[in-house]
């Protein structure tokens, strides 16, 4: 359902708005995000290992306050122009707070184990954003950047609303629970920060570009055009993830709640193995439709997408392995090995990414997130071998794997 919601929103930016306005989005987007992973410092993904230990009033009391100095820092940023944006900063602060609190909330469901309740939400907030884009659509014929951010805003306000009446204070966990505050504050600097500066160098290395396509391209206008041509192929790409995703969701939160290092290995080994599988399937599927129906899907100015994905699709495959590996790490509390991946992909980034950009635009900008994506899985794997009797071969898809497959395509299709 996520999927759907985000290629129909793809389609909107791109179809209707054109790519300097999907330029414009992007770099919002991508505030906001870093709105959402600096604001984890204190909890972030940490907090599905954190909240079966520590009370969750004192989480949520930490984690409030830090969102709201998070969304005055980023709209401070923008306005001294550090960071990119074509919005005022008051909304940009509202709209930072309400993706940060949100973020908090469903890391928060992930870690009582309410994963339908975190999943509502990320259809509520994808749905909801399509809906009200048509919806202005069809009441002015007519869509830009500010419509975007008008539907988006009423969307994070809604989303919020309702994750806090979803919100459940008494997790039904049987682990110890630590009630004192400052044990709390230890607890989330220490698991927190270690996991956001992860999240934030592997989201640098998902969108740095971004960045660097604005600084490095003149006159502005035309710096928009092209990030917003990169933006839409790293989302067609990106598309492919959405199976893995809701998979390692599911994975992360079984692993966080187990005491079985086993189990919790098996369980990795086995939706690794499913999530590489059907994100093989697609990236087959992508690479053999023509150029020429991207272009009539997205926009004549989209004509490009087929050559970034080509460029893309080897990263692509190989993050649908390392999405595995990372919830693995993070559910037995070794976040240590995610951050390290994160960095060293983050510092390929900066050094190659800058160069390759500046030479060869969005061409350099994809070929630089395949070989850090790349990378990224290879480390990764060295360092589960290393720490557990995992060996290479059990990657591979095996008959029992292909059998685990056939039933659960029988169940969706059973439930569909």
């Amino acid at each position: 359902m996520v999927s759907i919601m985000n290629l129909a929103l793809l389609f909107i930016t791109t179809r209707i708005m054109g790519a300097e306005n999907k330029g414009e989005i992007s770099l919002l987007v991508l505030n906001l995000s870093l709105a959402a992973i600096f604001s984890g410092l204190f909890g972030g993904p940490s907090l599905v290992y954190l909240i079966p230990r520590f009370n969750l009033k004192n989480i949520l009391i930490l984690n409030y306050g830090w969102s709201i100095l998070t969304a005055g820092l980023i709209a401070g940023l923008s306005v001294l122009d550090i960071l990119p944006s074509e919005i005022g900063s008051l909304t940009l602060f509202e709209l930072a707070l309400l993706e940060c609190l949100i973020a908090t909330h469903m890391m928060i469901f992930l870690g009582q184990e309410r994963v339908k309740a975190h999943n509502w939400l990320q259809i509520i907030k994808a749905g909801l954003t399509v809906g009200l884009l048509f919806l202005l659509y069809f009441q002015n014929e007519s869509l830009d950047a500010d419509s975007f951010v008008t539907a988006y805003g009423l969307t994070l306000g809604v989303t919020f609303a309702t994750s806090l009446l979803l919100l459940n204070k008494n997790s039904t966990t049987t682990l110890r629970k630590e009630s004192d505050f400052k044990s709390t504050i230890a607890a989330c600097l220490k698991y927190g920060s270690l996991v956001q500066i992860g999240n934030i160098s592997q989201l640098l290395n998902y969108r740095l570009s971004f960045y660097f396509l604005e600084l490095l391209i003149t006159p502005m206008p035309l710096a928009l055009v092209r990030i917003g041509i990169y933006s839409a192929s790293l989302q067609v790409a990106e598309a492919l993830w959405q199976f893995a995703k809701g998979i390692s969701t599911v994975q992360y939160s079984k692993v966080s709640n187990t005491k079985d290092r086993n189990e919790a290995i098996d369980i990795s080994l086995k939706l690794g193995k499913l999530n590489y599988f059907v994100t093989g399937i697609g990236i087959l599927f992508l690479l053999v439709i023509p150029a020429s129906m991207y272009s009539s899907l997205f926009g004549a100015e989209f004509s490009e997408i087929k050559a970034h994905f080509i460029i893309l699709a080897p990263g692509i495959f190989a993050l649908s392995l390392s999405n595995a590996l990372s919830h693995y790490f993070a559910g037995v509390g070794q976040h240590k090995f995610n951050t390290q991946s994160s960095v060293f992909g983050l510092l390929i980034t900066i050094f190659i990414g800058y160069f390759l950009i500046l030479k060869t635009g969005t061409l350099g900008a994809a070929f630089t997130a395949s070989i850090v994506y790349v990378s990224q899985t290879i480390y990764q794997l060295i360092m589960l071998m290393r720490t557990t009797n995992v060996q290479l071969k059990e990657l591979i898809l095996g008959k029992e794997d292909f059998k685990t497959i056939i039933s659960i395509v029988k169940v969706k299709l059973g439930n569909g």
